[in-house]
């Protein structure tokens, strides 16, 4: 009878946590715990599942756990007490960004919220104590799916109403967990374009647009013509896909880009083929000075003695591309701390097209360079939160 009562306590819990209307945006996660209250005399372990469903930086968590209550030994003795099965349920109100796209390193939140607990020595398994708590956590990812959760909590008595309630055990209950996340769109970086295109887009989702038919393609060289416009167009092309993760040696918005990836992507949706790399992009086009970059010029890096990150100028010192550390495709300006970092290590610049005439390969007979390996990871420092 107490062991119905107590699985219909946490079907009715878990229906609350679960509205009618989930947007595209919700994400959500299961969690095995355990927790530790040692409130002398009392210590109190338990074991449990909690799910949690919300919005990137809002949502509501139901738990439920089982354990012991064992009391220690008292000041004129020195036996241990005997131990109980305990058992308590919470749910909470999370602030934070524990629904967020993983990947992002540690991400701190807070939370509030009620519940009812066993007494530390009950007289029946049902004896309930009602109570309200607060306290905060920090989430490690673990990539995409997995995190390790940690966190406090300080547990209060709501009101006296039962006998059981004279045995409510103040103290902090600290908990450790392993969480499954699931669903939710990508989030977009935290730099945004400033186009007022974006005010307009109703959906955080990249598109994903199909690549072009090879019919409609050229390669450098190309006519002054078809390959401005592809420069013009292109930025306005690559802001679409804003948010989309990194991913080494990725070259499509399902599944993510690296950097050269993302170039030639969006480059090919204007119907322009370029090289697979950033060092054989860097042999492609005309050479133009970094003090004087247009709109839709390859910006090229340097790590490690070797040409291995392109972006894609936008204007006003402003840049896109896809960045290992800013996590995937994103503005950035490189008037920033962070811009610095690519400003020291901008090295030369390509353009599509140049005064009237045809393009040219950069090397004498239009040598190009071999592929040899995928772009590595850029190691600029983290955006700012």
């Amino acid at each position: 009878m107490h062991l119905r009562r107590l699985i219909g306590l946490s079907g009715a819990l878990s229906y609350l946590m679960v509205p009618a209307g989930l947007t595209a945006q919700v994400a959500g996660g299961v969690e095995l715990y355990g927790t530790l209250v040692n409130a002398e005399p009392v210590a109190r372990t338990m074991g449990g599942l909690s799910l949690g469903v919300g919005t990137p930086y809002v949502g509501i968590r139901g738990s439920g756990g089982l354990g012991i209550s064992s009391l220690g030994a008292q000041t004129g003795g020195s036996t241990q007490g005997p131990s109980n099965l305990v058992w308590a349920t919470n749910a909470d109100l999370l602030l934070g960004p524990v629904n967020a796209r993983l990947g992002e390193g540690f991400m701190p939140y807070a939370f509030a919220g009620v519940g009812m607990e066993s007494s530390a020595q009950p007289a029946a398994f049902t004896d309930a104590i009602r109570t309200w708590s607060y306290g905060g956590g920090m989430q490690l990812a673990l990539g995409r799916l997995l995190s390790v959760n940690g966190e406090a909590r300080s547990r209060h008595l709501a009101a006296m109403a039962t006998p059981a309630d004279t045995q409510f055990v103040r103290g902090i209950e600290y908990r450790i967990g392993i969480g499954l996340h699931f669903g939710g769109g990508r989030q977009r970086s935290s730099v945004y374009s400033r186009r007022t295109s974006d005010a307009r887009r109703t959906s955080d989702t990249p598109p994903r647009a199909p690549r072009p038919s090879p019919s409609t393609r050229t390669t450098w060289p190309v006519s002054t013509t078809s390959a401005s416009g592809a420069a013009r167009r292109v930025v306005p092309t690559a802001e679409q896909y804003i948010g989309t993760p990194y991913r080494y040696g990725g070259t499509s918005p399902r599944t993510g880009f690296d950097c050269s990836g993302f170039v030639q992507y969006v480059y090919g949706m204007q119907g322009v083929n370029l090289p697979r790399t950033s060092r054989q992009m860097a042999g492609s086009g005309i050479a133009v000075s970094t003090s004087a970059l247009a709109v839709g010029d390859l910006m090229l890096f340097s790590q490690g003695g070797r040409i291995s990150h392109v972006a894609i100028y936008a204007g006003n010192g402003r840049f896109i591309h896809s960045s290992s550390s800013g996590n995937g495709v994103r503005y950035d300006d490189l008037g920033t701390r962070r811009g610095k970092w690519f400003a020291d290590h901008m090295v030369a610049a390509r353009r599509v097209t140049s005064d009237g005439r045809i393009l040219v390969n950069a090397f004498a007979g239009g040598a190009l360079i071999a592929f040899d390996q995928f772009d590595p990871p850029d190691s600029a420092p983290p955006p700012s939160r």
